[in-house]
């Protein structure tokens, strides 16, 4: 199952076309014993579906409607997908928001990250 994306995003026109290669998608867990299951929820999980781009990603975070702390930055390879946790948490809905997303280099996501997912 596919969700629409949030979006609030500070780059224009570039930024948009490379949203359109990023899907966030709620999917069953394969671990039946995962809390995840266990609660109801299903698993969500952003993927790249760029040809050839490694994506630089910003989300953030939404626990029952109100933003938390922090935010969840990475670089994602093309073909790649990143679980980032359950859509539902102590009976209470959990979401991502992509708050920014643009096509980085090798180089560039591992200097800044160590990694890429």
């Amino acid at each position: 199952m596919c969700i629409s994306i949030s979006l609030v995003l500070s780059a224009g026109a570039h930024a948009e076309q490379v949203i359109d290669y990023l899907l966030i998608e709620k999917v069953a867990d394969t671990d039946t014993n995962s809390d995840c299951t266990q609660r109801g929820g299903l698993r969500v999980v952003l993927r790249n579906t760029h040809p050839s781009d490694i994506i630089d990603v910003q989300l953030d975070r939404y626990f029952s409607g109100v933003r938390q702390a922090g935010r969840s930055m990475f670089a994602l390879r093309n073909g790649h997908s990143q679980p980032l946790g359950c859509d539902i948490v102590m009976g209470s809905d959990q979401s991502w928001h992509l708050i920014d997303a643009r096509v980085i280099n090798e180089q560039e996501a591992l200097s800044r990250y160590g990694s890429i997912l």
